[in-house]
């Protein structure tokens, strides 16, 4: 059996439609990224404050379009539209949206509609910066049922709730057009609405407020969103370079004490190493990068190891390098490879009284790349990483790192080596063909 609306139902049904729409129209204006830089910036772009005008204007556009063409009165939110492009953009985008809105209505015999609109974005765009800094919007809810209840608890405490400014200019703008509407007596010159009953107009008003509420709502929790992961991002990249601070200290402690012993017995040696100290050093100041290519932290493992081969001479420390051309290109953490090679030596080979042979190995590996890094002194035992972390700074540091660089896919692991001594291998997953930021968040990532 069909079913079939009155002519009292059918109004009602529009209004509840409206509320859809609009979540509909928002949830996919707020999906542009260009859209929630806008919105995060109080003083953006002028290109950018076009860009999310003309956005707007399309959306809204069409829905006067699709009213027209099919009489679906649900798609038509020009007034809605008119005060949600102010509330957002402020007095330009509201003005510009409003004259857009009503121009094409004008262009369908609605002549009436290009004055009110336009007037509508205006007075919301111009109301919004007389409150203060743009970003004050979103400390306002358009919940009616709260809104009145504040004002009236404000109220009797002696207080005005800001918040029943926007409320109020909802209400007053929807009023105006039920009288001109009233005194036109046709829609034609304006389309809308005016409900006979009081229920329907009280229904009418607080169905505009609960629009306009879940379109601020949409765009404040995607800007919210958006604010919170940008915080993410600097949190993880503050604790990126806290962790590679760590290194540097680390590594110049260990360095000064062996140049401090040198002092004594080969004030020449001590001095080629000051030197060699102070060139790395200037180089690691140069690069501020989280990461770079494997070529970059041979290049400067090879420095490092310039300075242990003073300390030990090149008859105790030999280094033997096997990696494949096309591994250099890799991207890996920065000086991730020197806390490792320093406890080879300094665990490993420093214990052999003939010095002994540090091999430095890394291929091409389930599209990224695998470094060993091996070092034949005193055999060692099975490891557990949670064990080896308690021992000191640079193994945990490593650990640490590669967790935010490779977001859980990398792996870090410690044996012994058959002939002796320890093997460390770092598997560093391929991540820059995804042309993220390093401190992104992992789930940005993914």
């Amino acid at each position: 059996m069909p079913f079939n609306l009155t002519q009292e139902q059918l109004p009602l049904i529009n209004m509840l439609l409206r509320i859809a729409v609009m979540a509909g129209i928002i949830s996919l204006v707020v999906g542009f990224r260009f859209v929630v830089e806008y919105l995060l910036r109080a003083s953006a772009l002028r290109r950018a404050q076009v860009g999310f005008g003309v956005l707007l204007a399309i959306v809204f556009i069409a829905g006067v379009l699709v009213r027209k063409l099919v009489n679906q009165a649900a798609m038509d939110l020009s007034l809605e539209g008119a005060l949600i492009a102010g509330f957002l953009g402020g007095v330009w985008v509201g003005t510009g949206v409003g004259a857009a809105i009503g121009f094409t209505c004008f262009l369908i015999g609605e002549t009436v509609a290009l004055p009110f609109y336009t007037c509508v974005g205006f007075t919301s765009g111009l109301l919004f910066q007389l409150l203060g800094v743009r970003g004050e919007i979103w400390s306002f809810s358009l919940n009616p049922i709260f809104i009145i209840y504040n004002f009236i608890e404000r109220l009797f405490r002696g207080r005005l709730d800001r918040n029943f400014i926007p409320f109020l200019l909802c209400l007053a703008f929807a009023a105006v057009r039920y009288q001109i509407l009233d005194r036109l007596g046709s829609p034609r010159l304006l389309y809308g609405y005016v409900p006979r009953h009081s229920i329907l107009m009280a229904l009418d008003l607080a169905v505009l407020v609960y629009t306009l509420g879940v379109a601020l709502k949409i765009a404040s929790n995607t800007r919210f969103e958006m604010i919170l992961r940008e915080e993410e991002r600097q949190l993880i990249h503050a604790r990126l370079a806290t962790l590679r601070s760590q290194i540097n200290p680390h590594f110049l402690f260990n360095t000064l004490n062996s140049i401090s012993a040198l002092i004594r017995t080969d004030a020449g040696k001590a001095r080629e190493m000051t030197h060699k100290l102070s060139a790395i050093f200037r180089k690691s100041l140069e690069d501020y990068a989280d990461a770079h290519s494997l070529a970059d932290e041979i290049q400067f493992i090879d420095d490092y190891l310039s300075i242990e081969r003073v300390r030990f001479g090149d008859e105790k420390l030999k280094v033997v390098k096997e990696i494949e051309p096309g591994a250099l290109g890799a991207e890996v953490p920065s000086m991730i490879l020197q806390p490792l090679v320093e406890n080879a030596i300094k665990h490993g080979i420093s214990k052999r009284k003939g010095g002994g042979l540090l091999r430095i190995a890394a291929r091409r590996e389930r599209g990224g790349v695998e470094i060993r890094i091996v070092n034949n002194g005193p055999p060692g035992d099975t490891y557990e990483l949670d064990t080896l972390f308690l021992r000191g700074t640079g193994l945990r540091n490593v650990y640490e790192r590669l967790q935010i660089y490779a977001c859980d896919d990398g792996e870090l692991s410690v044996m012994p080596w058959k002939d002796g001594g320890v093997e460390v291998r770092l598997f560093v997953p391929r991540i820059d063909e995804r042309r993220r930021a390093v401190a992104d968040p992992c789930h940005d990532r993914r």
